[in-house]
């Protein structure tokens, strides 16, 4: 029987609408005009949470400045994302479907932006993978909103 690993098991439609409303609420908070993300976005966060080296290297980071000491740290943390994008392209339009159908979030089709209904995020007291996977979503939504989309693109190697 083949070993199955811990973040294959953890990468389900479930765990991805909680980590993108968790994503969303952060980057809607930290933004002053009260913007939320819009699909592109909303695209980068699941490869990046269900990749175990990146959420060991940034859950406990600093909201300022973190993304760029992550990757300061370990060059070849994005290595690799702009096939994981496409891969889990189906998993993250799922788990975003998830989020509109229990009202996390609603799209707002003037300004082509999802915004968080609901703004308190539970804490996690259960399993600790899960538990590092939403603050690292956490950590993502606050960095997201500071970094221009393009130089994020840019930062992370992925092109649309």
């Amino acid at each position: 029987m083949e070993n199955i690993h811990e973040y294959e098991v953890v990468q389900n439609v479930a765990i991805g609408a909680l980590a993108l409303w968790t994503f969303s609420v952060e980057y809607y908070k930290t933004l002053e005009e009260n913007r939320g993300p819009d699909l592109a976005v909303s695209m980068l966060v699941l490869p990046l949470i269900f990749n175990e080296d990146f959420v060991k290297k940034a859950y406990r980071r600093n909201f300022k400045g973190g993304l760029f000491n992550s990757l300061n740290e370990d060059k070849t943390l994005f290595l690799g994302m702009q096939e994981r994008m496409e891969s889990m392209a189906s998993l993250t339009l799922k788990s975003l479907n998830i989020c509109f159908s229990a009202k996390l979030i609603f799209y707002d089709h003037v300004r082509h932006e999802y915004l968080p209904i609901r703004m308190n995020v539970p804490q996690n007291n259960g399993n600790s993978d899960i538990k590092d996977i939403l603050a690292t979503a956490k950590r993502l939504g606050y960095w997201f909103s500071t970094i221009d989309f393009n130089e994020l693109c840019a930062l992370i190697k992925v092109r649309y």
